[in-house]
């Protein structure tokens, strides 16, 4: 009895002991059995299509295309199966090769095969195990552009609209030495792909796509990394457009961002906080006085620049149109307005049905800024702001008072100015 009291007691403390650890433990529920993740359209785009292929994965039967860099005319990647000597890289640029597999060689030399118009050809790899090769990050053959990305993306791309996300892309420059000239383009630019083709062993699909003028540019980039001989940490700097996703998106952010404020903002009455110059619908400027009331009918976005146009239906059934930005300007922790900033220009709301019984002549005097005799406090405190003091005395008089001017009130009403 002693024994099992003790045993009880052990196993009650252990619990205890067990349950007090894990109340400190917490988790966040998730999806999947792991930690959920939305994937960006692009990225997803890759997952669901593009395999990346480790060096040890090849199958007998994949495609490359020899693109020769400069260090490999230097020292050639591959040998005749026939001879067992170098062939000058220059002599397989362009050419296919088709990949047969590996095996390692009586001296322990590793060989990857390949075939190109019925030569037989090996990239030979010395005082290493194959295995031990592909365990490398960045393992891979020199000068061998993978064609499966390059072939998928073609039945994929072709034809599509796509939006930049670089400013940075390349014309064909036959003149430079490097092959291309780098121009510039605007960003979340409209695009159509026109063709797909190779590009380089770090970037081999070359996507050619044109603009709405009629502009033809490419990009190089890389899709699944097969064989590319770059991790997602070289991704980086100049190479950060490199990677499909950094370059291409498929959807209008613009678009997008529209529909993001819209949600939050479209058709809510709003009036101007002080005379602000817009443009009408013939899209000449005229300045419109303060407490003009509209409906934000629209909110257009522009490329490149946080600034928004507002589309504004005003009281006389016109449109007008007012630059603005929703955007602070963050400088080493310190937050900027910009010019223009939706809410210097904006209040939010009806001012005409809050105040429904002041008049359209009081209401002109309002947005001037001017104040006259039997005005009420409301009316007043609209035209010129809340005063720097206020003197209340016996019987309904009041004071206010204002750098310049003061105001008597009796019953609400002004009376006099000073």
């Amino acid at each position: 009895m002693k024994r099992f009291l003790t045993a009880l007691f052990l196993a009650v403390s252990c619990s205890l002991g067990i349950y007090a650890q894990n109340g400190y433990i917490v988790t966040t529920t998730s999806q999947q059995g792991g930690v959920s993740s939305v994937e960006s359209p692009e990225k997803q785009f890759i997952d669901d299509h593009f395999k990346y292929y480790n060096l040890c994965d090849w199958t007998p039967g994949m495609k490359f295309m020899v693109i020769p860099e400069r260090k490999d005319i230097i020292i050639p990647p591959f040998k005749s199966t026939e001879t067992d000597k170098d062939v000058d890289t220059g002599d397989l640029k362009y050419k296919i090769f088709e990949y047969l597999g590996a095996e390692t060689t009586d001296r322990g030399f590793v060989h990857f095969n390949f075939e190109c118009e019925g030569k037989q050809y090996y990239h030979e790899l010395k005082n290493i195990t194959l295995e031990q090769y592909c365990l490398k990050p960045k393992a891979g053959i020199p000068t061998l552009a993978y064609l499966g990305d390059v072939d998928i993306a073609k039945d994929l791309l072709e034809g599509q609209t796509l939006y930049m996300r670089t400013n940075k892309v390349r014309i064909d420059d036959p003149n430079s030495t490097a092959g291309y000239k780098e121009v510039t383009i605007g960003m979340n630019e409209e695009v159509t792909v026109t063709a797909v083709g190779v590009g380089s062993r770090a970037f081999p699909v070359k996507i050619v796509f044109q603009d709405k003028k009629g502009n033809t540019y490419y990009q190089p980039v890389a899709i699944s990394k097969t064989n590319c001989g770059m991790v997602d940490s070289d991704f980086i700097m100049e190479n950060k457009n490199k990677y499909f996703p950094n370059s291409f998106s498929f959807s209008d952010s613009n678009a997008k961002k529209s529909e993001n404020l819209m949600s939050k903002y479209g058709k809510k009455p709003v009036y101007l906080k002080a005379e602000t110059e817009c443009m009408d619908e013939e899209d000449n400027p005229v300045k419109l006085p303060r407490y003009t009331q509209f409906i934000i009918k629209n909110i257009i976005s522009q490329n490149g620049t946080p600034y928004v146009t507002l589309e504004l239906l005003g009281m006389d059934q016109k449109t007008y149109k007012v630059k603005t930005t929703f955007t602070h300007t963050n400088v080493v922790n310190v937050i900027l307005q910009s010019d223009n900033y939706f809410t210097d220009i904006f209040g939010i709301g009806n001012l005409r049905a809050k105040y429904p019984d002041i008049t359209e002549e009081i209401w002109g005097l309002i947005s001037q800024g001017e104040v006259r005799k039997g005005m009420t406090t409301d009316e007043c405190r609209l035209s010129l702001g809340d005063p720097i003091r206020v003197h209340m005395v016996m019987g309904g008089n009041e004071t206010w008072f204002y750098n310049r001017k003061t105001l008597d009130f009796t019953n609400k009403k002004l009376q006099r100015i000073n």
